[in-house]
């Protein structure tokens, strides 16, 4: 009768097909996000923290980039 579905209580279901489609675009993003963490290429986290606190005012500041 109906599909099989997945999902999280309360969030939208997806259809199990859904799933499969998301998932072959979100996997590769995924591992090659790791390997970038694992490479070092990460953004401190004070510099988002001072980034987001100037959003909004006379001195913002330009988006943070990874380090090496």
């Amino acid at each position: 009768m109906g599909q099989a579905r997945a999902g999280r209580a309360g969030a939208d279901m997806e259809s199990a097909d859904e799933r499969a489609r998301r998932l072959e675009h979100e996997v590769p993003r995924i591992k090659a996000a790791l390997e970038s963490v694992a490479a070092g290429r990460v953004v401190p986290l004070e510099a988002v923290d001072a980034w987001i606190e100037s959003l909004g005012t006379d001195h913002e500041l330009p988006a943070p980039r990874a380090k090496r």
